[in-house]
């Protein structure tokens, strides 16, 4: 079960650096193996290059199990917040640049309504519903960063917008998790190609 768990994460992350989500050595993905671990993607590595044997597994506290001594993301600890607020089994973060572009104006949300797409989010059954998509300010500081992100969390809407920096989305899979990134992604740009002003809140 685990093993099939890392495998996918390390697909997942070739299929998110291949739609130009994790550039350079940007951006991160976990998964909850299982009580108190979770498997976390590497620090400073090209994702599109993982395998499943370099997820590193991790305890609550976000220290590698031993006898792994290698240095897991420096979000790890925002990954393992969001898991305690009750955020999925999976969690994929990526800098989508129209995501991060439109993150630079809006105030607190970005709004989706009116859009097909949006029932890519689980649970999303219908255009109508008015999506808001939670834009919090960037830190250096992960505790500060997660107490932003949890904050600001909406039960309906698997993903949260970190302004100048990129998406955390969740899922209780890798690929839910990953399809609403790439959902976001998309929503975002065809807000900005509408030049909806409105949809920045």
């Amino acid at each position: 079960m685990a093993d099939d768990v890392l495998s996918e994460l390390a697909v997942e992350a070739k299929r998110l650096v291949a739609l130009g989500f994790l550039a350079c050595t940007a951006g991160n993905l976990s998964a909850r193996l299982s009580e108190g671990v979770v498997a976390m993607s590497p620090s400073g590595v090209d994702k599109g290059t993982l395998t499943a044997e370099d997820f590193i597994q991790v305890d609550d506290a976000g220290a590698p199990i031993p006898p792994d001594r290698r240095k897991p993301s420096d979000e790890t600890a925002l990954h393992l917040a969001l898991y305690g607020d009750g955020a999925g089994a999976a969690i994929c973060h990526g800098h989508p640049p129209y995501a991060v572009a439109l993150s630079m104006g809006a105030a607190s949300s970005i709004r989706f309504h009116g859009i097909e797409m949006q029932k890519a989010f689980a649970g999303i059954t219908t255009h109508e519903h008015e999506c808001l998509l939670p834009v919090i300010d960037n830190s250096q500081d992960m505790a500060e960063l997660s107490r932003r992100a949890l904050a600001a969390r909406r039960r309906d809407m698997p993903a949260v917008l970190v302004r100048g920096h990129g998406v955390y989305a969740w899922g209780r899979t890798v690929r839910e998790a990953g399809r609403h990134l790439e959902a976001v992604e998309w929503l975002c740009r065809i807000v900005h190609l509408c030049g909806n002003g409105d949809a920045r809140r």
